[in-house]
């Protein structure tokens, strides 16, 4: 089949080089226009831009899908299928029933749970064992539309939304010719989703990363490990923000059972040190100070005179 792909960030790349090297023929590539980052405020291609140009494939870079000549332009390609995967704009109803087989779109999570924004980070931060990736059948509803196919990932203890990124970036670079072989053959099955069992998140704001020690341990660590590599979860300490990036649930010392949340109450060597929360203590495994770079919990606690006994909120 013809494929014009949808995509824009490193999630989707998996995808798009499946779809390369497959029997199928990738006509077109669609992704945001590229923006400065970095300090410098360089502009970059975006990672499925970079894949795509290297493989000779004409890209568009539309600021708004909706615009009549980029519509024009993507017609002309004459697509059989529209592959949308992590791309970041809403598609007009012209471009989405354009092609013989519609468009299908890869969401990182199992449809109907978390519709919209971050998934991923959600499903960590909400303490899931398990999510995945859902190929739908677009529709004009978020995330509404007919189920094909659903692949399935264990979250493990030791994952974070790194980690998870990148396993259901290669999930789905795995799993994806497969479902176009099933739908250019007309074979595809679709499933209605059960409304009932829907859930919408949204975009992640750094607010969202403020931490709350009178919360168990086990619910502190998971939004640890959801809010990586941004927003992060912080706390303040002394009037100044304090990042921590890795941490784990851990017993707190004897004596310490009436120690105030938040409090920190001991140093674990070369490891980092521990809060206490509501029900137990967090292990501060690696932290950031502001205005300073990430570093081992062990050794940011001992650049710090006075850290024992100190409440951090």
């Amino acid at each position: 089949m013809k494929i014009a792909f949808f995509g824009t960030p490193e999630f989707a790349v998996p995808v798009l080089e499946s779809l390369i090297d497959s029997r199928h023929e990738v006509i077109l590539v669609v992704s945001q226009p590229d923006r400065p980052k970095g300090r410098d405020m360089k502009v970059d291609p975006t990672p499925v831009k970079k894949i795509a140009v290297n493989s000779n494939i004409p890209v568009l870079q539309p600021e708004k899908c909706s615009d009549q000549a980029f519509v024009n332009e993507y017609k002309k390609s004459a697509p059989d299928i529209n592959i949308i995967v992590a791309f970041g704009q809403i598609i007009p109803d012209s471009i989405i029933y354009h092609p013989k087989f519609a468009s299908v779109n890869i969401h990182a999570s199992l449809l109907p749970k978390y519709r919209g924004a971050s998934p991923i980070n959600w499903a960590i931060i909400n303490g899931d064992k398990e999510t995945g990736v859902t190929y739908q059948f677009i529709e004009k509803r978020l995330d509404a539309g007919d189920i094909i196919n659903v692949e399935k990932a264990a979250i493990e203890e030791t994952d974070d939304a790194i980690t998870m990124f990148a396993k259901l970036s290669k999930l789905s670079g795995d799993t994806v010719v497969k479902v176009v072989d099933t739908v250019g053959a007309g074979k595809a099955i679709r499933t209605k989703q059960d409304e009932s069992k829907a859930t919408i998140v949204k975009t992640l704001k750094k607010e969202e990363g403020r931490l709350d020690f009178n919360k168990p341990a086990e619910t502190i660590v998971n939004k640890v490990r959801g809010l990586v590599p941004w927003p992060n979860a912080y706390c303040m300490m002394k009037g100044k923000t304090l990042k921590i990036l890795s941490a784990a649930v851990s017993q707190c010392p004897v004596g310490s059972e009436n120690s105030a949340a938040g409090t920190v109450i001991g140093l674990v060597k070369g490891t980092g040190f521990l809060i206490k929360t509501a029900d137990t203590c967090v292990l501060a495994k690696t932290v950031q100070p502001e205005s300073g770079k990430k570093m081992n919990g062990s050794d940011f606690a001992n650049g710090q005179k006075d850290l024992a006994g100190l409440k951090l909120d």
